[in-house]
């Protein structure tokens, strides 16, 4: 099997791959001292400026709703689903297994029913930052509005009245709370000691007028301010794609220093390449990661990685016939 080759022989999450992992302390110092080589005090002070520039024109209101509609919607989008089961697993243990495949079964019949809205009404489905554009994906939304909150409502129902030791949690460019609202509304957040990070003051102000009383913070996650193994697990959706290969690396170095336990990382662009595709845009980057690089540097620090591609795990577990971005995988990296 290659090293992103993904397997169905496991429940949940997939591609559980171990090798002997070096000292952790040793491998850390050396991987930070690398990074700072080449990243030092230019990149994040002159990246972190750009990334600002790049999303200062961007409306609040916008910011608050345009990555939370469509297939990006987290009630029904797969990674953020996983990425509460995965958290669920770690407060609850196995209990809930047969409740969290039931919502991947609604997961992939929900986004069946988008796309075959989306062909009808045909309407091309994306994140946009035009009102009109995101106004059409709002109306092929509508068609799973009425049981869009199905497992957010059972999950409410059954998560409360269980008790767990909370977890320390800290999630990386967390926008306008779009992943957290709900770890709240689906009851997991009661158990959970949170804290997120963005960079743009306007997504910060948004998830503090949904939260006054959680901790969001406008900082820079190419270098933050709290101590090594400050938290349990550090979770990050969407943003590495969006780095320099040296701000990314400094970021996942940032992730890796602060988590006693473990990350959990979505992405939007990876492929089953040796190598990464770097590919600039204005401010930013679109960059296609490589999982086999990625895997490789967080083995550094957790050794047990596992790498699943999205469209092939709903594919071979849950029969789908289509997925929405053939590029989608998600990364879970634990110490055994």
């Amino acid at each position: 099997m290659s090293a992103a080759e993904p397997s169905a022989s496991t429940p949940g999450l997939l591609l559980r791959m171990r090798r002997a992992a070096r000292p952790a302390a040793r491998v850390v110092r050396r991987l930070g001292r690398g990074v700072a080589r080449r990243v030092g005090g230019v990149i994040p002070g002159r990246e972190r400026a750009r990334l600002r520039r790049s999303w200062a024109s961007i409306p609040a209101e916008t910011l608050d709703d345009y990555l939370v509609t469509g297939y990006q919607n987290p009630r029904i989008n797969a990674q953020s689903i996983l990425a509460r089961h995965f958290l669920i697993g770690k407060l609850f243990g196995s209990e809930f297994d047969e409740l969290m495949r039931d919502e991947l079964v609604f997961c992939v019949e929900a986004n069946a029913a988008l796309r075959q809205e989306a062909r009808k009404l045909g309407v091309k489905m994306g994140q946009f930052l035009t009102p009109e554009k995101r106004a059409e994906v709002k109306r092929v939304s509508e068609v799973v509005a009425e049981r869009e909150t199905t497992f957010e409502t059972k999950w409410a129902e059954v998560l409360p009245a269980r008790a767990a030791t909370p977890l320390r949690v800290l999630e990386l460019a967390c926008g306008s709370a779009n992943d957290y609202r709900f770890l709240d509304s689906y009851g997991i957040a009661r158990s959970l000691d949170y804290t997120g990070v963005d960079l743009n003051d306007s997504n910060i102000a948004n998830a503090r007028k949904r939260f006054p009383d959680v901790t969001f913070e406008t900082g820079n996650i190419l270098s933050l301010p709290y101590a090594d193994e400050s938290f349990d697990y550090v979770l990050a959706f969407d943003i590495f794609e969006h780095l320099s290969l040296e701000a990314m690396e400094r970021a996942m170095s940032e992730a890796m220093r602060l988590a006693r336990r473990g990350v959990v990382f979505a992405f939007f662009i990876m492929v089953d390449k040796p190598d990464h595709n770097v590919r600039p845009k204005a401010n930013y980057h679109w960059n296609e990661l490589s999982a086999t690089r990625i895997r490789d540097l967080l083995q550094r620090r957790f050794p047990s990685v596992t790498v699943t591609h999205i469209p092939t795990f709903l594919r071979t577990e849950y029969a789908a016939t289509h997925s929405y971005n053939p590029k989608a995988w998600s990364v879970i990296a634990e110490r055994v």
